[in-house]
């Protein structure tokens, strides 16, 4: 059957501020594409990050002049499929990613089953945290307040203020907490210092502590640290697992970075024979990135797919999240819908 594809801009604004060690935004524009072969449409999006060099012109950019290449791409055969979405669009992770859960999404439908039947990967998925991101210190309790049902924060470190944030957290909630730092902390000494300190505030690990380009300094907090060491933007594409095996505890995969379910697969494999820690992240997206990303959910060992309960108007229905358990339906595909 021939494809058609459509696309959309949605402007998502968040409840608060999301503000981390490199920036602060309030809304984002996502792309929201569209395959349909007249029976099926499947979706996909496109949060580009600016970390990536990545933006929405560019993404639009291609979908209005690459049309024809991307109806032309195989539904069934997903490695072909991916290899051709990398050769035509080696800028734009968001692009392939949108494209490649697009894709995914018609094929599920076709078949009749829901994509995490499919990978085998089941709907039994650890609690997921809900980001608080770097804050004001008044502002902090307003956070905590929103995040009532959540019983695991991710909170946004690697500023010159994080004791006095981490102190003003504390005096609210004892909740678990897992720290990302967002390559905010420059040295190893530095870094050393704070999670030493973080090892006594009930927190589970930290994520990026240092920024991506220093690994070898990294390395040097493996076997030391007292908390789990984990990859966010040293892990981004499935080539990159390799070198973090003995420097990383564990790995972060977001599919806006690494280009979709596609290459998520295979970096859970990688993961797997390097015996690392895996975790599925999220940029701030729609339901339709978030439930494209909890179908893989259940090979985690931790979550933080909260993107979608992080804005206040979702275009779309996915995945449910009830105080931070992602709740898959057996719906075909994603399990998707405009709202």
């Amino acid at each position: 059957m021939k494809l058609s594809l459509s696309w959309e801009v949605q402007r998502i604004t968040t409840k608060f501020e999301f503000k981390i060690a490199r920036s602060a935004e309030s809304y984002y524009d996502v792309v929201i594409v569209k395959i349909s072969d007249g029976e099926h449409t499947g979706y996909g999006e496109a949060a580009p990050n600016k970390r990536y060099h990545d933006s929405k012109d560019l993404v639009l950019q291609y979908l209005e002049s690459m049309t024809a290449d991307i109806t032309a791409l195989s539904v069934e055969d997903s490695q072909v499929r991916q290899a051709a979405l990398e050769a035509l669009f080696p800028d734009s992770y968001a692009l392939q990613a949108s494209l490649d859960m697009a894709f995914w999404d018609l094929y599920g439908k076709r078949l009749d089953k829901p994509l995490h039947d499919i990978f085998g990967a089941g709907t039994d998925l650890p609690v997921s945290s809900y980001t608080i991101g770097i804050s004001e210190l008044d502002m902090i309790p307003v956070k905590l307040e929103e995040a009532t049902p959540y019983p695991i924060l991710k909170i946004k470190l690697g500023t010159p203020n994080d004791q006095a944030i981490m102190d003003t957290i504390r005096k609210h909630t004892d909740k678990v907490i897992r720290v990302d730092a967002n390559e905010g902390w420059k040295t190893v000494d530095e870094a050393k210092r704070h999670i030493e300190w973080l090892a006594g505030e009930n927190v589970e690990f930290i994520e990026q502590p240092m920024p991506a380009d220093q690994l070898d300094d990294i390395a040097k907090l493996h076997d030391w640290s007292p908390l789990p060491v984990v990859a966010d933007e040293n892990s981004v594409r499935p080539e990159d697992v390799p070198a973090l095996a003995g420097v990383y505890h564990g790995i972060n995969i977001k599919l806006m970075k690494c280009g979709g379910l596609t290459n998520a697969r295979k970096m859970i494999a990688l993961a797997q024979k390097y015996g690392m820690d895996l975790m599925m992240g999220c940029m701030v997206e729609s339901s339709v990135g978030i439930s494209a990303a909890a179908q893989l959910g259940g090979f985690m060992r931790w979550l933080d797919l909260d993107g979608n309960v992080l804005i206040a108007n979702d275009p779309y229905v996915g995945v449910g999240n009830e105080a931070g358990k992602l709740i898959l339906g057996n719906e075909p595909g994603m399990g998707v819908r405009p709202r």
